[in-house]
């Protein structure tokens, strides 16, 4: 039997994204749809997400990125997950290619369980593995990459 992985998993639909896509507007869409699961505030969900993004590029290969928000406080851990099959035409994964796929963590910096940790850096390997990776790249929809990484978490 499977691992159960505590971490919440939600898929944000593109349709929210609007006409201009870039990753700004990527960033505050997710930022959006974490601030309504999380009850924290949306600008400050964002500008977490703009400050990482400007330590450096979140991106790995295969389209997609991992923008992550650390936050004060107490948080539980949330991955929203949002596809965008044409691509975020400037952000561009390490090989080049536009992001098609946006991973975003949303975690505070106080109180995290050990679960909780554990679950995060198991999802931060698996991460590594190119498997993983083209599993996540080859979906075309949010729902199918959260099926995906459930089931790919949780066979462990």
């Amino acid at each position: 039997m499977g691992k159960k992985f505590a971490i919440h998993i939600e898929s944000i639909s593109p349709n929210a994204v609007g006409t201009i896509v870039n990753k700004t507007t990527i960033l505050r869409t997710i930022s959006d749809a974490l601030s309504k699961l999380s009850g924290q505030s949306a600008p400050q969900i964002q500008s977490a997400f703009m400050e990482r993004e400007g330590v450096g590029n979140t991106a790995l290969e295969s389209g997609i990125a991992i923008p992550h928000a650390v936050l004060d406080g107490r948080q539980v851990p949330v991955l929203g997950v949002l596809s965008y099959p044409s691509g975020v035409k400037d952000w561009k994964d390490l090989n080049g290619q536009p992001v098609t796929q946006v991973l975003a963590i949303l975690m505070g910096k106080d109180e995290i369980t050990e679960q909780e940790a554990n679950d995060i850096k198991r999802f931060f390997v698996k991460l590594a593995s190119s498997d993983f990776l083209r599993k996540i790249a080859r979906s075309k929809d949010s729902q199918t990459v959260v099926a995906v990484i459930k089931q790919q978490m949780e066979e462990e």
